[in-house]
């Protein structure tokens, strides 16, 4: 589908769109993934909307919103495309694009997995009917993706290039040797381990660390970095924005890079590993942190990413915990990294079981009904809980120890946790 106005603004990189708030411009983008939405509007009539997800060579993921069926159908996940007239908007700390009436797409290259296998790059950007601007581009683009080296292009597409397919899975999905469990009667002996394996001790829980290196601290608020003192702290809204960011659900790995820690140095993976259909399930998730386990012999820092931290807090997931948290601040805009605005009511104010329970059974001044449970309340309950528990009360750990890596780098790993039974 050609444009039939011409451009009304720049091809820009993604990583640029922040300049560009309230301005056309052109995308020429890969399509991770593609989304129906579909509710009642205010009118009554059904409005259906379409949620992609883009990357270039300068940002791998960005969300766009398209509002026409026609462009919709067009936009299908493993495709290259050039997205004409799209406005730049930003909703909180949210930034994304949408298209309008003028809006258009442009199908470049179809399955480019499959394309680049058995054509080449130069002879798919020669057959592009497409500005020299826009070539260099796409040119960027491929070369994005050969770097990359993901099963993404491949994800949605049964019938990909059989050495296509072989390349990937060469590449990126070799099965992982079976790692033998090791019982530890401390955690002396799991420091003393030398060879990778997975571990069974018993611990109490010491501390829990943030460990932020892509924003700067000045000295009093390095202090934040710790959880336990900030869970008796009245004023203190943040922790929640500061534990939880957007992620892949299933892997773990968070998707935004602004408030990163040292687990997030590097770009967000492309695909998922631990999906079945190699795509990334976008959600709020609990972002990595160190939890710090300890005995009579030593202390230990755990690497904990998503699915270890739900256990952690009881199954609470994290999409529950935002949800709940942003609702009591009555502030349906803000984002997972939005941690500089504060609750003038001071959520953790007077702490305790007695004033949780009754904040979570109101709501702007209104009795709450009783199924409709606050997490975020019910979270920080369970936090002070953990981080209260005393040498008397130890939990049983199972983690996974990679011997090529530092102990605050992750060398152990939680991937379990429960109530031993004495």
């Amino acid at each position: 589908m050609t444009s039939a106005v011409g451009w009304y603004g720049p091809l820009i990189d993604l990583a640029k769109a922040a300049l560009h708030v309230g301005h056309f411009v052109q995308l020429l983008v890969f399509v991770h993934r593609s989304t129906p939405v579909q509710y009642k509007s205010w009118k009554g009539g059904e409005v259906v909307r379409r949620d992609i997800q883009v990357g270039d060579d300068s940002r791998p993921y960005f969300p766009i919103s398209i509002w026409q069926k026609q462009i919709g159908s067009m936009a299908l996940p493993g495709h290259i495309i050039l997205l004409q007239n799209v406005k730049i908007t930003k909703y909180g700390q949210v930034l994304e694009a949408r298209t309008v009436h003028c809006s258009s797409l442009l199908p470049l290259i179809i399955h480019p997995c499959q394309s680049l296998v058995s054509r080449g790059m130069d002879e798919l950007v020669a057959e592009c009917r497409i500005g020299i601007v826009a070539k260099e581009k796409l040119k960027k683009v491929i070369e994005w993706l050969q770097r990359a080296g993901s099963t993404t292009f491949c994800s949605n597409q049964p019938h990909c290039h059989p050495s296509a397919q072989k390349m990937h899975f060469e590449r990126n999905w070799k099965l992982p040797e079976e790692r033998k469990s090791k019982d530890c009667v401390s955690l002396s002996d799991l420091s003393r381990l030398t060879d990778s394996c997975k571990a069974v001790f018993l611990a109490s829980v010491g501390e829990i660390f943030l460990p932020f290196t892509t924003k700067i601290l000045d000295a009093s608020e390095k202090e934040k970095m710790f959880v336990s003192g900030r869970l008796s702290k009245a004023g203190d809204t943040s922790l929640a924005t500061d534990l939880i960011c957007t992620g892949c659900q299933i892997c773990g790995s968070p998707l935004e890079m602004q408030h990163g820690s040292t687990f997030e140095k590097e770009a967000a993976p492309l695909y998922c590993s631990e999906s079945s259909n190699h795509l990334h399930v976008v959600s709020f998730i609990y972002r990595p942190f160190m939890l710090y386990v300890w005995d009579e012999s030593e202390y230990v820092p755990l690497l904990v990413r998503n699915k270890a931290a739900e256990l952690l807090f009881g199954n609470i997931k994290a999409e529950r915990v935002y949800s709940s948290f942003r609702e009591q601040r009555n502030d349906q805009d803000a984002g997972p990294k939005d941690s500089t605005q504060r609750d003038p009511r001071g959520v953790f104010k007077d702490f305790s079981c007695s004033s949780a329970v009754d904040t979570s059974l109101k709501l702007k001044g209104k009795q709450r009904p009783i199924h409709n449970i606050n997490f975020f309340v019910i979270w920080l309950i369970l936090l002070k809980s953990l981080l209260q528990q005393g040498k008397n009360s130890p939990l049983k750990f199972e983690v996974i120890v990679n011997t090529g890596l530092d102990r605050e780098n992750g060398r152990f790993e939680m991937v379990s946790v429960w109530m031993p039974c004495f």
